[in-house]
């Protein structure tokens, strides 16, 4: 028992040693509360752990009095088993993904792997057991051994905690589940070694009891006393921002709870957002009539709303399209010197927010303008070219092309051109290796050549940017000298790497326009999905979080005859389809936009924003985060927490402090408004669903 507290005071030394908001919260309250956490949860697990040890010492008794040594490799052998019995559904979920479950490492990788698993903890059981019998029996260097041997596994132990807090950070919550479980263990081991050895001193022995004592004790304390456990609650509820291991353990023990209330992880969640209504006085999941205002009741909403100017021409519609690229990185010039050149020469819009911090939350909106999908749209950008007749065409990679047609089935074009990312077959999302901006911008241009003066709206869908980390190691550090990116800069080297290559294909697109006399009548927009975190907090993709290096992107429109203009408003992907609607045809359908027409902020007073800015965050397929954007503030409400947070987007880093103790009458307000709204209703819904 002595030893799991030991390792709980450790994972509490840990977590305060990564945790980013540890500035921000009371630190002598959070170390009392999560050191009452730990000592009570590793005093739990060293029960357990204690009462293992001996039902394998007891199912081995027979055999040890026949062959010892023989029952020595039972017990290791029965310890690798309980290693293969805890990890067997984890590793069969890693090897369940599209890849791996294709071919032959999808059937024999499981196999494979938990076999290595199990070897390798009954070597750690076996090396660890003779060690410390060798130092029991007073053998020649056995204390030396067992010390040696308590070392390299406290070196394992540490190594697996360092992957999992720095590298395999908000990712995949079962593999952080079992590199925390693996790294326990074998910290434990160690602890329980240099315990064993320290107890050969009678004042070490009684302090080590004396510990085991205490622990049992508050544990049973702790137990029994509801208004203790909510003080823990309450003093630890600023670890869902940052949850590590103080707040993933935290979440366990409610989920805990809430099993032993007969309840599940959907029906805990739909406790929590009751809560969330009682507390803000929302008794029925009302819509904000807002939403489904129609167009002319908006604010400002008259005939033209941009400076009087013709709302419609026989635009071609060009979409540059960059799947996971970060304004900040967009917009800087040596980045991307051909991206902020046709910003110095469009609307660019400085502050513009996507929908959602992964594509499947992002694409919709940008194509439909609304918050409720694409079913619910007046029209997204493919209705309204086809009722145009305009012909649709998209470029996009293989391994786009596969998640976006099974994920998203709506973004379906008239005729679509693939272009092959990754050699081998299989390839889903992350795992393609070879670039594709280049050819798909001569593929562009080639197509464009052979169609004279035929209308068109065409939309490049770029994958490169998404795949930075796996791309063709040889073919980024081509991309690096050639194009002279240095190793020294903002982002990771990678990243900027291949932004720079993806600029250097859209500086040849725009020649090509040029040179093609299209420039003059198509219309351009170069915009992204969302952001990528590129190691913010230890994160490093997207999803999951609702940061503004996920959320913020670039939005650039170049639309002939409106002047280059840089807009400081904040706007929304949401924009986007109402706004080109009303550069195609003079009278589309606009009631059902939650967007607004975003050359209307080019007017010399420009009407207000009627409709906050919302956004939605996922993790393992389920809505783990809503957030509202009004004003100064941002709300972000995680749904495994259920204690909202605020953020003030005027702070150099917003999304470092959260200020809702701070400013309880902004928080309130916010809160109220994200209750009623599409992107709270419909996770609502989810969880009501999940929950059937």
């Amino acid at each position: 028992m002595s030893a799991g507290v030991a390792v709980g005071l450790g994972a509490v030394a840990a977590d305060t040693a990564v945790r980013h908001d540890i500035a921000s919260v009371a630190l002598a309250g959070h170390l009392r509360a999560a050191v009452g956490l730990y000592v009570a949860v590793g005093a739990g697990l060293g029960l357990a752990a204690w009462a293992l040890v001996t039902l394998v010492r007891l199912l081995a008794t027979p055999l040890e009095r026949r062959a010892p040594r023989a029952a020595e490799v039972a017990r290791a052998a029965a310890y690798g088993s309980i290693a293969v019995a805890a990890l067997s559904s984890t590793t069969f979920w890693v090897f369940s993904g599209r890849l791996a479950h294709a071919g032959a490492l999808g059937t024999l990788g499981p196999y494979l792997a938990l076999t290595a698993v199990g070897l390798a903890a009954s070597t750690v059981a076996l090396v660890h057991s003779r060690a410390l019998r060798g130092a029991d029996a007073g053998r020649a260097g056995g204390s030396g051994v067992a010390t040696a041997t308590a070392a390299a596994l406290a070196i394992l132990g540490g190594a697996l905690v360092i992957v999992d807090l720095t590298v395999l950070v908000a990712i995949y919550r079962r593999v952080h589940t079992a590199l925390e479980l693996c790294g326990a263990a074998l910290l434990g081991c160690a602890c329980f070694s240099g315990l064993t050895l320290a107890a050969r001193r009678a004042r070490a022995r009684a302090a080590i009891r004396a510990t085991a004592v205490a622990a049992a004790v508050w544990v049973l304390f702790l137990a029994s006393s509801p208004r203790l456990r909510g003080w823990h609650q309450e003093a630890l509820a600023h670890t869902g921002r940052d949850p590590v291991y103080v707040g993933r353990m935290l979440r366990r023990i409610e989920l805990a709870q809430a099993i032993l209330r007969g309840e599940d992880v959907a029906g805990m969640r739909a406790s929590r957002v009751e809560a969330l209504r009682e507390r803000y006085d929302v008794d029925q999941p009302t819509r904000d009539p807002r939403w489904d205002a129609g167009w002319s009741d908006r604010p400002g909403a008259g005939a033209t709303g941009s400076g009087g100017r013709a709302l419609a021409a026989d635009f071609n519609v060009l979409v540059f399209y960059v799947d996971s690229l970060r304004g900040d990185v967009a917009y800087d010039e040596e980045v991307m010197p051909n991206a902020a050149a046709l910003s110095r020469q469009a609307v660019r819009f400085e502050r513009a927010y996507s929908t959602g911090s992964d594509t499947l939350r992002a694409l919709p909106g940008l194509l439909g303008g609304s918050y409720d999908g694409l079913a619910r749209s007046p029209g997204s950008l493919l209705d309204l070219a086809k009722r145009l007749e305009i012909p649709t065409t998209l470029f996009i990679p293989a391994s786009a092309a596969d998640f976006i047609s099974l994920l998203l089935p709506t973004f379906a074009f008239d005729e679509t051109y693939r272009l092959p990312d990754h050699a081998r077959g299989g390839v889903w999302g992350y795992g393609a290796d070879q670039p594709t901006a280049g050819p798909m911008v001569d593929q562009v241009l080639s197509w464009l050549a052979q169609r004279g003066s035929q209308r068109f709206f065409a939309w490049l869908f770029n994958f490169d940017v998404h795949n930075w980390h796996e791309l063709d190691g040889t073919y980024v550090e081509g991309a690096a000298e050639r194009y002279h990116v240095p190793a020294e800069g903002r982002w990771n080297w990678r990243y900027r790497v291949v932004a720079r290559s993806l600029d250097e294909h859209l500086g040849r697109l725009l020649r090509g326009l040029e040179e093609l006399d299209l420039a003059d009548r198509t219309l351009v927009l170069f915009v992204s999905d969302h952001g990528e975190a590129l190691g913010y907090r230890g994160f490093w993709p997207h999803s999951t979080f609702l940061w503004e290096s996920l959320l913020r992107v670039p939005l650039v429109l170049r639309v002939p005859g409106i002047p280059p203009m840089v807009v400081e408003e904040r706007v929304s992907l949401i924009d986007v389809a109402p706004t080109i609607a009303r550069l195609l045809t003079p009278d589309p359908p606009m009631n059902g936009y939650h967007g607004e027409d975003l050359l209307g902020l080019l007017d010399p007073e420009p009407p207000p924003r009627r409709l906050p800015l919302l956004a939605t965050a996922v993790s393992d397929q389920q809505i783990a985060r809503v957030g509202i954007l009004d004003g100064r503030y941002k709300l972000v409400l995680p749904f495994e927490w259920g204690a909202p947070e605020l953020y003030d987007l005027s702070a150099p880093d917003p999304d470092e402090v959260d200020v809702s103790a701070a400013h309880p009458r902004e928080a309130l307000q916010l809160m109220g408004a994200l209750l009623r709204s599409p992107v709270f209703l419909a996770a609502e819904a989810e969880l009501e669903s999940a929950r059937r």
